[in-house]
């Protein structure tokens, strides 16, 4: 495999490949999802087989189509993304020792292959990678890079020369790190589930533009106008990463691997700003969180913020905040709040697709007194 010398240091080592109390999981347990896709979706295109099959014949000469079709097209877009998360496992899987799953760790991981790899990953990933998620970056990315630019403009050259120091929380696949880091700022990517980092790993230092496919939404046709809309392929990277990042230093972007909280705990008056795009839902607890973006801050330094008001751990111990509630945490958290906008944003929208796929978000502007 042609590759990068991996001038972006992911830190995916063996320590931590074979660690199993990494959330969500560890890189091995993750690998071994990617490598077993195709096995664990193996029952959507059967059961659509299965359920075309109970119908009359009466009624299938109705249908505009053969369903045996159909059912081969879902097999292929599997196929398709079967191949994708084998090249991204590939980095990995023969580099370490093989660990036996139990078989609960195989309950667990049907049911993550099912419902999260097979489904909103590969939308996330579209969203930030395929040039069908240009709209949604426009809307979130490009708003909150134009509010930066407004404290530290990468134009100026005197502003620059000091050097920006940007954190992206939760950088996912890393988008939001390319575009600052191309721009001239020097990110630090944080981001604790090695979903994200692996394949982002494997776009920043390995991948050609467009050379990946997948697709995304090949799991349902429920609510979809088309069988295009459900079947239709993505390329991606959408640009050229390396070469875009090739004046970037290695040191230029950095990445850590742990929860926030946990992982900053101990920095102070390090950052210029801190940016959060739809990852404060990660936050268990908005509160400490806040703390902790005040506290890794410089003083003046700015948090900007884009995303909804959900809380991913509601269910499990944390607290959703109204935005009247988290506004009262920012200003008593050491902050003035510079800007509050409530902009109705696209998120992981399907074209082709019946339901709107958008929500409302909240994009704010906090300085550090």
């Amino acid at each position: 495999m042609e590759n990068c010398s991996e001038k972006f240091n992911f830190d995916i080592t063996p320590e931590y490949f074979q660690k199993i109390n990494i959330y969500p999981y560890s890189p091995l347990q993750i690998c071994l999802l990617f490598m077993n896709y195709e096995t664990y979706n193996y029952y959507i295109p059967q059961k659509i087989e299965d359920n075309y099959k109970k119908l009359d014949k009466k009624y299938l000469d109705k249908l505009p189509f053969n369903y045996q079709d159909k059912v081969k097209k879902v097999r292929e877009g599997i196929n398709i993304n079967q191949k994708f998360f084998s090249k991204i496992a590939s980095l990995y899987y023969n580099k370490f020792k093989y660990v036996q799953l139990s078989d609960k760790e195989v309950d667990d991981f049907q049911y993550a292959e099912q419902n999260f790899v097979g489904k909103l990953f590969l939308e996330l990933l579209t969203r930030e990678w395929a040039d069908e998620g240009k709209e949604e970056r426009e809307k979130t990315i490009t708003p909150v890079i134009k509010e930066l630019k407004t404290y530290f403009d990468y134009e100026n050259k005197s502003v620059m020369d000091k050097g920006v120091n940007v954190l992206v929380v939760g950088a996912r696949f890393g988008r939001v790190v390319y575009e600052l880091a191309k721009l001239g700022y020097k990110v630090e990517a944080n981001e604790k589930s090695y979903f994200y980092t692996m394949v982002a790993n494997y776009l920043f230092n390995y991948a050609k533009q467009k050379e990946l496919c997948i697709c995304p939404r090949i799991s349902s046709f429920c609510s979809s106008f088309t069988e295009e809309s459900v079947t239709r392929k993505h390329n991606i990277p959408d640009v050229d990463i390396f070469t875009d990042l090739k004046d970037v230093k290695s040191d230029g972007i950095k990445i850590t691997k742990e929860d926030f909280e946990h992982e900053y705990k101990d920095i102070k008056d390090k950052f210029d700003c801190v940016i959060t795009v739809f990852s404060t839902d990660e936050a268990k607890n908005l509160i400490s969180f806040t703390e902790t973006v005040n506290k890794v801050l410089k003083k003046g330094g700015i948090w900007i913020n884009i995303g909804g008001l959900s809380n991913a751990y509601a269910d499990y111990g944390g607290i959703d905040l109204t935005w009247d509630e988290l506004k009262h945490v920012i200003l008593n958290s050491g902050f003035d709040l510079k800007k509050e906008e409530t902009p109705v944003v696209p998120y992981c929208k399907i074209e082709g697709h019946s339901l709107p796929f958008t929500l409302g978000a909240i994009f704010f502007t906090a300085q550090k007194k």
